[in-house]
């Protein structure tokens, strides 16, 4: 029963993960979203070629390519490796976390044995994890909509050094191709996917504890 325990602990504390990583890699990387904020913000007016170095950009971080163009200088570049590794360490996070959740559900299932327990199992980690992503997404929305920049610096302070990640718009091509507002949008954004996925989550997990219940009586 203690291994129940600490399974259920670490099965809630996972699921948030997996949602941000998955919705950040899919939101993130959504050309039709650049476009239209490239529009909205008129981005192509001020630069041109903004698409065709977005696509450049996106390509680099993906490790597609690993070429950058002579558009950006050198602390620009290191601020895209950097990007890339943050990227690359994501992912792996990712696929991590999805054999921990997983493996644990697997071995939980075979402590349960009965397939009703099993059942009831799995739908109070999927409500219980929802639960704690939208608690999770909506804190994020509210301090991206109220406190922008300070957020955006504290995320920007957990992953790369001081000093490297801000640039002159005078001087500099990033911050004239991915304005501030662009990115307090894809903030928002991905806020919301993950508040409708964790609500389709829980549903599923509500169905599972009431198909439980039923087969229980």
């Amino acid at each position: 029963m203690r291994f129940l325990t600490i399974s259920t602990f670490l099965l809630v504390f996972i699921l948030p993960f997996i949602l941000f990583l998955l919705v950040t890699s899919f939101a993130g990387f959504d050309d039709l979203f650049y476009r239209d904020k490239f529009l909205e913000y008129k981005v192509q007016e001020d630069v041109p070629q903004a698409s065709s170095l977005h696509e450049k950009v996106i390509n680099f971080i993906k490790a597609k390519s690993n070429d950058l163009p002579n558009e950006f200088n050198e602390r620009e570049k290191q601020h895209l490796f950097d990007v890339r590794n943050v990227a690359r360490i994501s992912t792996i996070a990712l696929y991590v976390f999805l054999i921990l959740f997983v493996l644990l559900l697997i071995i939980s299932s075979f402590i349960l044995k009965v397939n009703n327990k099993i059942i009831n199992f799995v739908g109070k980690i999927l409500i219980f994890g929802g639960l704690l992503t939208v608690a999770i997404s909506l804190a994020l929305f509210l301090f991206i909509n109220y406190n922008f920049s300070s957020t955006f610096e504290s995320f920007h302070t957990l992953f790369f050094k001081p000093g490297t990640y801000t640039f002159d718009p005078a001087k500099e091509m990033l911050t004239r191709i991915y304005p501030e507002q662009l990115f307090m949008d894809l903030g928002a954004r991905i806020s919301k996917w993950i508040i409708t996925a964790s609500a389709i989550i829980i549903l599923v997990g509500a169905l599972l504890l009431f198909k439980s219940k039923k087969q229980k009586e």
